[in-house]
């Protein structure tokens, strides 16, 4: 069997859902039985001052009654951790999601696959491991199955830049700068409803991580974003966004977590062009055993969609959930768990409300 440290690990896992109401609807839901087989392999292997980590995974999506949702996937994330010294070291990354629609988004019953495609390289130097400067560029590429203008394909390219600084207790205090430039290849121009084919984003923030070793661990983010579009100012946007994750362990068996956030989208209709969403959630955690664990977390969500002139539609759609798991781990390479999370949404256009179960059971198996 294999430990977390061996230099190659080998993953199976089989996923039964239940969904009360597959396609998000208000109404005449459908139900849905979901099963997701996975099967992935992971190699971390370090030379000297290098460490290379390759983890990919075939999974396989089957619905009982509507199989022509069916699909496979192939994700991966490899990562070069690279050292030219001690003091200057960095990471050459790329990774790839592919999955189904959100269908609280797209609201029809066509099969969309999203494959998101994300490959970084990043440098810092830290001549008296105190300050550290960062420099890197990062390519995002976004392809739909089927034409989804709310989110639609786009290839991005962006410059990275910055500087940290470490406290001698372990805090660590980051300002970045990133400025993109992006392409929606697949979308021509459309001025009766002001598509654009290319957009400049800039966004700047200051990251913080503060951690009492045994006790608690904070972490946050402010940031501003700004997006201008190439010929359709009227769909530009900026706001501040960020998060604020507090992580507290109560007693030696129970830990809680706790956040805040707030980001900004695109989300480009006739009526909208962006979506803000304010989110809440908080999780407690309780170790009934060494291989026994329960959890319950509640999250809720405001997401306002606007934009200027025709594009503010004035849409507040709130989102809750409540869920619980169980898990069992007989041994450190077989895991079982069970959960279900109950959601809602209530919009103030009636057509985008539901409420959705989904439980599930998991088996996993790591040798």
């Amino acid at each position: 069997m294999a430990d977390e440290l061996d230099t190659l690990q080998f993953k199976a896992s089989v996923n039964k859902a239940y969904d009360s109401n597959l396609f998000r609807r208000s109404n005449n839901e459908v139900s849905e039985q979901i099963t997701t087989s996975t099967l992935g392999v992971k190699l971390d292997k370090t030379y000297s001052l290098q460490r290379f980590i390759l983890d990919i995974s075939y999974v396989d999506n089957k619905y009982n009654e509507n199989d022509y949702l069916d699909f496979a996937a192939t994700n991966y994330n490899g990562s070069w951790l690279w050292s030219l010294t001690p003091e200057l070291t960095g990471t050459l990354s790329s990774q790839r999601t592919q999955s189904l629609n959100n269908f609280g988004d797209f609201l029809n019953t066509t099969k969309n696959i999203r494959t998101l495609t994300d490959n970084q390289f990043r440098a810092k130097y830290s001549p008296h491991q105190v300050w550290s400067l960062i420099l890197g560029v990062t390519q995002t590429k976004l392809e739909n199955s089927e034409l989804f203008t709310a989110i639609s394909d786009f290839d991005a390219t962006g410059l990275d830049y910055g500087a940290a600084y470490n406290f001698a207790s372990g805090s660590t205090i980051t300002f970045l700068g990133h400025s993109r430039k992006g392409e929606f290849k697949k979308r021509p121009i459309d001025p009766v409803i002001a598509f654009d084919n290319g957009y400049s984003e800039n966004e700047y923030e200051i990251d913080l991580f503060v951690q009492y070793p045994e006790r608690s661990k904070f972490t946050g983010k402010l940031g501003y974003l700004q997006r201008e579009y190439d010929n359709f100012t009227i769909r530009n946007y900026q706001s501040y966004i960020g998060y604020l994750n507090y992580d507290l362990i109560i007693t030696g068996k129970i830990n809680s977590s706790f956040g805040l956030s707030r980001i900004i989208a695109p989300f480009e209709t006739e009526s909208t062009a962006y979506s803000i969403s304010d989110s809440l959630n908080a999780q407690v955690t309780y170790d009934i055993t060494s291989k026994i664990q329960a959890g319950v977390n509640l999250r809720y969500t405001e997401r306002d969609f606007g934009g200027r002139g025709q594009f503010n539609s004035n849409r507040l759609d709130k989102e809750d959930s409540i869920g619980g798991y169980v898990s069992w781990n007989p041994t450190k390479n077989v895991g079982f768990s069970l959960r279900s999370t109950k959601s809602s949404r209530n919009s103030n256009v009636s057509r985008f409300d539901f409420d959705d179960t989904l439980t599930s059971v998991n088996l996993e198996l790591k040798i």
